[in-house]
């Protein structure tokens, strides 16, 4: 899940595209609205295809294709297009399916329905342990194989927390790795650039803590 490199201008729009071809991956339900979902948070924020198109440096074709479920976007593009819309990623990777009420008090997410995101050529995995990302936090559960890392150093306003449950996982918060192995969890200001990456010999484990949510 390494972010490609962003070209200069209009004129590498085409090269992204190819080099991000391996594509978001996750159950139908997921991809299915995905399209939906960045079509309508554009029309909210009164942008045009052509304008995020150009923002995002991606062809009109390949969004249009997008929005239309014809194609599904890497994490890197999908990240781009969410910073246009001013949305965190994961408010597009996992849209609600509307059967639950964000004001409800209780919700219960079984095992077997929880909404997950994989990556092709990776077997790298999020899913999704809160009902949407709708909540005042969210909570993710990594699986993470040996040697596998989670890209370029991340932030977003508020506070998270990370509880490893197998394995090791190394998270780097502002300039300092910090190793966790089972058992060991770590809580920072999430304003401070992080990532992760697995440095031991198994799958790793970990419980993802964001509040406001954030992917």
């Amino acid at each position: 899940m390494r972010r490609s490199e962003r070209p200069k201008g209009k004129s590498g729009a085409r090269a992204v595209e190819a080099i991000e071809r391996p594509v978001l991956a996750g159950t139908g339900a997921i991809l299915g609205s995905l399209g939906a979902t960045i079509r309508n948070r554009r029309k909210q924020a009164e942008l045009t295809l052509q304008e995020v198109a150009d923002r995002a440096e991606l062809s009109i074709s390949y969004l249009s294709q997008v929005e239309r479920n014809l194609l599904a976007p890497s994490l890197s593009t999908l990240k781009r297009i969410a910073d246009i819309l001013s949305i965190p990623a994961g408010h597009l990777m996992f849209a609600p399916d509307g059967k639950l009420s964000p004001s409800a008090p209780v919700g219960i997410v079984r095992r077997q329905e929880r909404k997950r995101l994989s990556f092709p050529g990776s077997d790298i995995c999020y899913e999704l342990l809160t009902p949407d990302m709708r909540r005042k936090s969210s909570l993710l559960w990594l699986s993470a194989p040996p040697g596998s890392e989670s890209g370029p150093p991340f932030s977003h306003e508020g506070e998270d927390g990370v509880v490893v449950l197998k394995g090791e996982l190394d998270v780097e918060i502002g300039s300092l790795w910090h190793l966790l192995k089972a058992g060991d969890s770590i809580y920072f200001s999430a304003g401070l650039s992080r990532r992760w990456r697995n440095p031991g010999r198994d799958t790793a484990e970990a419980i993802w803590l964001s509040t406001p949510p954030s992917f």
